[in-house]
């Protein structure tokens, strides 16, 4: 039985409680609550088992209320690390028992601070939470009184070290890529490369995860035994900031390596879950963490359906049926979670990835080299060339498949549900007999065909940083109304998959869908009214998540 299954689902279940007490969401508690419940009381489960399914549940639950319970209080002569830097905030990690992540926005002297240094500061706590990087409050009227370096800057400041001889000799664009492949730092990446990585499936590969892990130990196990290779493998986890997917992957590759030593069969799915537990414990605001998710959904595709997908491909060279097949199995579920917040299909993941993550993996090698070797004259101009040399095919590769891949295409909610529907759908079948369920997705297309003929016209409310909106969309067209002016249009038009954005709008009378629509904003009140129906909205901003600068908040659907 594995085990560590249920350990794993019984912590994300307890922090997800604690989250719900904590945001007054009753109903939503006590169906978590029941879950929780019905885990432990499980009957094959021993006693021993049900123990420490409380135990793990006890202490996930109070770490993530711990975690998150801050006051307003205003301190002094306090200490805190810098974690991270983003646009003009500045987020800090207080050096306390719970350490927990403060922010200070429009931070004025960004340039003077490094990331891994300690600030001696007084200042206000301002209670606020963004749980999707686990930020309990803003810090406001502050004053820094020192700025201080340890042993932990100068081992962290290293990459920045290599970073600047990385752009010094190949230019801010290739040497801030290369940098991002190494190490994982994509602070001086190209936002436009970002997206464009973002579109191709490929963003994945800027995150220090299984790709970088693997290579890594397989590169240095060929010349050193298992012990040394696992330890260098942990410095540079440590090296590259003790990100989640690193912690996931090290976990992993540890277990897998140690495990024949201590005369055990390593099992993957335990060994994720392992990883998992480890990181929800030391860390349980990480459960909202995208990079959580992902690596978590990725790795588990792979390790149920990778053998299934590679079995289909038997006929292809092995070389190429391991990698589509590895490819398929990690999108498995990874690809409703994406549709379901991105709420967009992208189709060039397949060949992208089969294309060009290749040719990164040998360029995150060199790039190491270069590190060790880059001063050596002749070693220099040889890895110099080669590295040129690949970053001119993967340029050429990303026009190439961006060329002959069509655009993605924004989904429909109606949409998005059927393929969610047909996902349970598939794993139900694994437990009910197929004969029962053959009919449901004809039903659920049938249903699906008819709402989106029936229910016509859909109006989106939000905001965008400080800009409200109104989106109309049918099954045809959709346009955006914004009551202020907006520098790129054109990124808005791609991240709602919108037809036209219509700017600084105070009041617009309008005819769609064979309906006479008025949109009127003033200030955060938006009042639409369609066919003398009104709707009045009071749109503040969603503070839940930082990493976003679009903010839905009601949808209305109109027959």
């Amino acid at each position: 039985m594995r085990l560590f299954v249920y350990y794993f689902l019984n912590v994300i279940l307890s922090i997800l409680l604690g989250i719900f007490l904590i945001q007054q969401k009753k109903i939503i508690f006590i169906v978590i609550l029941i879950f929780i419940s019905l885990l432990i009381l499980k009957n094959k489960f021993s006693n021993i088992v049900r123990l420490i399914l409380i135990i793990l549940s006890f202490i996930s639950f109070i770490n993530i209320i711990s975690y998150y319970s801050i006051q307003n209080d205003y301190v002094s002569l306090k200490q805190f690390r810098v974690v991270n830097k983003n646009s003009k905030d500045v987020i800090l990690k207080s050096r306390d028992i719970i350490s927990r992540k403060y922010i200070i926005k429009d931070f004025e002297n960004l340039d003077d601070i490094k990331i891994g240094m300690i600030l001696n500061l007084d200042g206000e706590i301002k209670k606020l939470s963004y749980y999707d990087v686990g930020i309990v409050g803003e810090i406001k009227n502050y004053k820094i009184n020192e700025f201080k370096t340890d042993f932990i800057y100068k081992f962290i400041n290293m990459k920045n070290v290599i970073k600047d001889f990385f752009v010094m000799k190949f230019g801010d664009e290739k040497g801030n890529i290369l940098s991002g492949l190494t190490f994982g730092d994509t602070s001086g990446l190209d936002k436009e490369y970002k997206n464009d990585l973002k579109s191709l499936g490929l963003v994945h590969i800027l995150s220090v995860s299984g790709f970088h892990m693997n290579l890594i130990f397989m590169f240095i196990s060929k010349i050193l035994s298992v012990a040394p290779s696992l330890f260098i493998s942990f410095l540079y986890l440590m090296f590259t900031g003790v990100k989640v997917s690193g912690i996931r992957a090290f976990t992993m590759m540890f277990l897998k390596q140690t495990a024949p030593k201590l005369y055990r069969t390593y099992d993957g799915i335990n060994a994720l879950c392992v990883a998992g537990v480890i990181i929800l414990l030391l860390r349980p605001y990480e459960i909202f963490n995208m990079g959580f998710v992902y690596s978590f959904s990725a790795t588990l595709g792979i390790l149920m359906f990778n053998r299934k997908i590679n079995d289909y491909f038997y006929k292809m060279p092995k070389l190429l049926a391991d990698s589509v097949s590895l490819i398929l199995s990690a999108q498995i579920f990874i690809f409703p979670i994406s549709i379901l917040i991105e709420r967009k299909l992208e189709f060039g993941f397949l060949l992208s990835n089969m294309l060009l993550v290749p040719f990164y993996s040998v360029l995150m090698i060199f790039g190491i080299l270069f590190v060790f070797f880059g001063m050596v004259p002749i070693v220099n101009e040889i890895i110099l060339y080669l590295i040129n040399f690949i970053f001119a095919v993967i340029d050429g590769g990303i026009l190439f498949i961006k060329i002959i891949t069509p655009k993605g295409i924004y989904l429909n909610d109606y949409i998005i549900i059927f393929i969610l529907c047909l996902y349970v759908i598939y794993f139900l079948s694994k437990k009910v007999s197929y004969n029962k369920i053959k009919n449901i997705p004809i039903l659920l297309f049938g249903l699906c065909f008819i709402f989106l003929n029936v229910f016509d016209l859909k109006v989106e409310f939000g905001k965008y940083f400080d800009k409200n909106y109104v989106i109309l969309r049918n099954k045809f067209r959709s346009y955006m109304y914004v009551d202020k002016k907006i520098k790129d249009t054109q990124t808005l038009e791609e991240k709602l998959g919108v037809d036209k954005v219509f700017q600084d709008v105070d009041e617009k009378e309008i005819m769609f869908s064979n309906k006479r629509i008025n949109i009127n904003f003033n200030d955060d009140k938006i009042y639409v009214e369609i066919n003398r129906r009104q709707i009045d909205v009071l749109n503040e901003e969603h503070t839940a998540r930082y990493y976003s600068d679009i903010y839905p908040n009601k949808y209305y659907v109109i027959f």
